[in-house]
């Protein structure tokens, strides 16, 4: 598959999203920086923390989890200014390690807290109800839960779980903020770590990227592996569809700080529900 090398010398790339003009936000870990490059120019902002996964919402605002501070965080880029919206569940207890989020179709932010649960099951997916700055955990006991997406329904919601190699599906109800009928829909790696940021094509195939494993696997709707993508490094992170299909399929990829475009795939599903 012919690809191209975007943007280099990065500090841990992840969490890449393009925003309504086309430009991309992406944030880099290591570095504490949530990122944009509009296609010629690329312009940092220090988060003061640790930035992971970023989104964005329906007014351009920059949504990204912040797990060193263990908060759910805002970016406005009119104002240049960043807002903490949630550090803390229902129950009063702080969030741990937020680290991917996304929207659903009511405006509500669902996002994993892994926790650093690699050894035990500690880790959690979470839902911040729109309005709201308490977030519910909404699924437990996972190993290092991940990046998330939604089917074209905008109802049915994947997520990895890293630590356990597994990809997972379950029923989503944004009426009543509730997940149900969890269920495993693939494995992902081959151990000890496994699937992190996940995105779908138009056609819904899931695409998965296998941290530290040199690819981003392929499944398709029954969670059969069908093909997939060699990495010239050794940690893609994550991954997003271009909204205009011009780049394709983006992946950023840690070990060699890179971010990289594979333009022959086209177009993923939308991410904003209206």
């Amino acid at each position: 598959m012919e690809f191209q090398m975007i943007i280099s010398g990065l500090n841990f790339p992840e969490g890449p999203v393009f925003d309504f003009d086309g430009s991309l936000w992406f944030v880099e870990i290591k570095g504490g920086n949530l990122s944009h490059w509009d296609g010629k120019k690329l312009i940092r902002f220090d988060v003061d923390g640790t930035p992971n996964g970023a989104m964005i919402d329906r007014q351009g605002h920059v949504w990204f989890c912040d797990s060193g501070r263990g908060e759910i965080r805002i970016f406005d880029p009119a104002r240049n200014s960043f807002k903490t919206v949630c550090d803390k569940t229902n129950e009063g207890i702080r969030l741990k390690r937020p680290n991917d989020l996304i929207f659903d179709s009511a405006g509500n932010l669902l996002f994993s807290d892994h926790a650093d649960g690699r050894e035990k099951p500690l880790s959690t997916i979470c839902v911040l109800p729109k309005g709201s700055d308490r977030a519910r955990i909404i699924s437990i006991n996972k190993y290092f839960t991940n990046g998330l997406a939604f089917r074209a329904d905008a109802k049915t919601l994947f997520f990895s779980e890293t630590y356990r190699q597994q990809l997972w599906m379950a029923e989503w109800d944004a009426a009543t903020l509730e997940l149900r009928n969890e269920r495993p829909f693939a494995r992902a790696g081959d151990g000890p770590w496994g699937p992190d940021g996940i995105a779908f094509d138009e056609q819904e195939n899931l695409f998965a990227t296998i941290f530290n494993e040199s690819k981003i696997n392929i499944y398709n709707k029954e969670g059969q592996l069908v093909d997939l993508i060699c990495c010239s490094g050794s940690r893609p992170t994550s991954c997003a569809f271009d909204l205009s299909g011009k780049l394709g399929l983006v992946v950023t990829e840690a070990e060699r700080g890179e971010i990289i475009s594979y333009p022959g795939f086209g177009k993923g599903l939308p991410i904003y529900y209206r």
